[in-house]
C-alpha cells in the first residue's frame, strides 16, 4: 500500500512537471513495471485526478490536482474547462473546434475535438505549435491584446523568423486589420491544404478589455459553404462558447484571489 501510494504520488509529480506523458515514459522514468504504472495511472483517472486525452492518449492532471499541489496552470485551467463547450459545437455542426494560446511567439493548442469530430481531415495534438500570423486564432488575439504587448510579439517575430518580416514591417496595414478584426468580433483564415482547402474563424476568449487569455476556433471545408454563411451559422455558438469559458477564469481567478488573502 505504501509503495503504491508513492509510486502515485511520483506519477503526479512527473505529470506535474509536465505538460503530459504517456504511460511507457512514466514507467521508463520511474523505473517500473508498466503494468503497475496502467494501474496508478487509472486509479488516478478514476478519482478525477488526471485524465487520457482522446486526441494523442497521453495523461495530463486536471483541476483537482490544486488540492494536492500549485502546479496546475492557468492555461491548463482553460484547456480543462472549455472541453465540454468546444465539444457542444462539434456535436452540433460536426466541424473541428480548437482553444489555442499565445506563448512567446507561439500559437499552442491547448484542447480541441479533433478526435470527435467526422469532418476532421486533419487532427492536431495538444501543444502543437503554429505560428501566430498565419492562423486565425494567432491573428485574433494579437488584435485583442494591448497595442505595446503586440509590438513586441511581433518584433520578436520579425527577428526570430525572416519570413515575417515583410508582413510586421508594414505596421500601417497590419494595424487595419486588427482593427477590423475587433470591431467585426472575429478573425477569418483560408489556407490550401493537400485534401481541401480549409477555412478557420476564430473569436477571442476576454476576460476585460484588452485582457485576451486565447482563442475559439472552428475548422470546416471552403466548399461545405461560403464565407458569410459560416459566419452566420457559426458566429453565435462561438462567442457563445468563449463567453462561457471566459466567465469560468474568472471564477477561476476570483478563487485563487480569496484563497492567497
Amino acid at each position: 500500500m505504501i509503495r503504491s501510494l508513492g509510486r502515485g504520488l511520483e506519477v503526479l509529480s512527473l505529470l506535474n512537471k509536465r505538460d503530459s506523458a504517456s504511460a511507457a515514459e512514466l514507467a521508463r522514468d520511474l523505473d517500473a513495471p508498466r503494468a503497475s504504472i496502467y494501474r496508478i495511472l487509472h486509479t488516478l483517472q478514476a478519482m478525477g485526478y488526471i485524465y487520457q486525452h482522446p486526441s494523442d492518449n497521453r495523461f495530463r492532471i486536471k483541476l483537482k490536482v490544486r488540492e494536492l499541489s500549485d502546479g496546475f496552470t492557468d492555461e491548463d485551467h482553460m484547456a480543462n474547462v472549455s472541453h465540454p463547450y468546444l465539444s457542444r459545437i462539434t456535436r452540433k455542426f460536426s466541424w473541428p473546434v480548437t482553444l489555442a494560446t499565445i506563448s512567446g511567439i507561439n500559437l499552442i493548442v491547448r484542447e480541441n475535438t479533433d478526435q470527435e469530430s467526422p469532418l476532421a481531415n486533419e487532427r492536431f495534438t495538444i501543444g502543437y505549435r503554429m505560428p501566430l500570423l498565419r492562423t486565425a486564432s494567432g491573428r485574433c488575439i494579437l488584435a485583442h491584446m494591448p497595442k505595446a504587448r503586440r509590438t513586441v510579439v511581433l518584433e520578436t517575430l520579425a527577428e526570430s523568423d525572416p519570413k515575417f518580416r515583410s508582413i510586421v514591417r508594414q505596421p500601417v496595414e497590419l494595424e487595419k486589420a486588427f482593427r477590423k478584426i475587433r470591431a467585426d468580433g472575429y478573425s477569418i483564415n483560408h489556407r490550401s491544404r493537400r485534401l481541401s482547402d480549409l477555412t478557420a474563424i476564430s473569436v477571442p476568449i476576454l476576460t476585460a478589455p484588452r485582457v485576451v487569455r486565447g482563442a475559439v476556433t472552428i475548422r470546416y471545408a471552403r466548399t461545405a459553404m461560403k464565407s458569410p454563411e459560416a459566419i452566420r451559422r457559426f458566429l453565435p455558438d462561438l462567442q457563445d462558447t468563449a463567453g462561457r469559458i471566459s466567465h469560468r477564469i474568472k471564477l477561476h481567478i476570483e478563487r485563487q484571489q480569496g484563497r492567497d488573502n
